[in-house]
């Protein structure tokens, strides 16, 4: 069979420009397809990165706006400061950034398509466009978000939770009255915990100039989301809405498939997003060097049984990581606004916000959940009545 192409991958956002440029980058004949007219509009993350980014991907300079060391960690009455002793995160212009990424894997010789794919056919390859071509291509990568078309056809059930946010503007001494502290504004972000959105948060992401990204998931619809967003808002400040955002984060299913034929799915269309904290570029960004490894043996070997291989990887990599932050996230969604507000208060007074300080990570919770089991102080901190439902979430004894 004749071949256009050794990989075409579905979406030209972060994941799929940046398996396009692996690919690429080790001479494969790629071809990156997407119907956006302007990639990463409109915005529909939060656009907040852990320091590891470094160790995944390039992330330059120009589309960093902003640099965090900690996090105010609320409930209704308690608040907690964790920090770390240098950068704990970077936030981004994701438009900039996803506009960069595009841009360097065509520099690198890729073809970008401005089309939208309406079938695709995992079997023969072939991939055909709203114009009526059709592409055939040895491999076919989905990267088409959570929605995705090839999750689709291989079968792939796709569970989402809705996400809002809102751009805004506040007045720095409004966020210190609400973190009761006068640390720089800038240094940190906001997490609140209410058993409204359980098992979602809100957040709040300083940019600069007195600009934040408010938001949350939740399992509710994005109008009650919007109600609880400005109700939140209302509540806690002086302040100007710019623009809101909405959109939706995939919820890792293990039974679903990554490599079906010559079909392979990359991050949200593969739910590889972190249940606790809804983020999941970096894993993504991961999963690209992993696939990137399997598809160049599988096109070299001439044999598609390879591809599994980057399916074993990512599960023998990550399927642990991601067991406990569901546990974490039940754990969590049993507790009542008074049962935060006693588990922020136990904390607090067994020294904690050391412990998360040092043990925290935006990228691998477990480390800190395994340190909280091994100090004994998970049932130090929880609510007496609760003790034989957590001890049963995390299979304890």
């Amino acid at each position: 069979m004749n071949f256009d192409f050794d990989a075409v991958i579905v979406g030209a956002g972060p994941v799929g420009s940046t398996i396009a440029y692996y690919l690429s980058a080790n001479g494969l004949d790629v071809a990156v397809i997407d119907k956006k007219r302007q990639i990463g509009y409109p915005l529909q993350c939060a656009g907040i990165l852990s320091r590891h980014i470094s160790d995944t991907n390039e992330l330059p300079d120009e589309v960093i706006l902003n640099s965090v060391k900690g996090a105010f960690l609320h409930t209704k009455n308690h608040i907690l400061n964790v920090e770390k002793d240098e950068t704990a995160a970077y936030v981004i212009d994701r438009i900039a950034y996803d506009e960069f990424l595009l841009n360097r894997v065509v520099e690198n010789g890729a073809e970008f398509i401005n089309q939208k794919v309406i079938d695709v056919d995992g079997e023969r390859g072939m991939v055909c466009l709203s114009n009526d071509c059709v592409i055939k291509s040895k491999v076919i990568i989905g990267c088409d978000g959570y929605n995705s078309l090839l999750a689709g056809i291989m079968g792939n059930a796709q569970d989402t939770f809705p996400a809002s946010q809102m751009l805004v503007k506040i007045d720095d001494e409004s966020i210190c009255s609400f973190r009761n502290s006068h640390d720089d504004v800038e240094d940190y972000v906001d997490t609140y915990l209410l058993n409204e959105i359980l098992p979602g948060f809100l957040w709040i992401i300083p940019l600069r100039d007195s600009l934040y990204r408010i938001g949350l998931f939740s399992n509710q619809n994005h109008k009650i989301q919007n109600d609880i967003l400005t109700n939140f808002l209302d509540d806690n400040f002086e302040y100007e809405i710019l623009e809101k955002y909405k959109g939706f984060i995939p919820i890792f299913d293990e039974a679903n498939a990554l490599v079906k034929g010559r079909l392979l799915l990359i991050g949200d269309s593969a739910g590889q997003v972190k249940p606790t904290s809804g983020g999941g570029l970096l894993i993504a960004f991961d999963a690209c060097r992993m696939a990137c490894r399997h598809v160049i043996e599988t096109i070299e070997n001439e044999d598609l049984e390879m591809l599994k291989g980057y399916e074993s990887e990512f599960r023998d990599k990550y399927l642990k990581e991601f067991s406990y932050q569901f546990k974490v996230q039940k754990a969590l969604n049993i507790l009542s606004d008074d049962d935060l507000d006693y588990l922020f208060l136990k904390l607090g007074e067994n020294g904690c916000e050391k412990l998360i300080s040092e043990y925290g990570d935006m990228d691998t919770q477990s480390k800190l959940v395994k340190e909280f089991i091994r100090r004994g102080l998970l049932f130090k901190v929880m609510p007496t009545f609760l003790f034989k439902k957590v001890t049963n979430i995390f299979g304890l004894r």
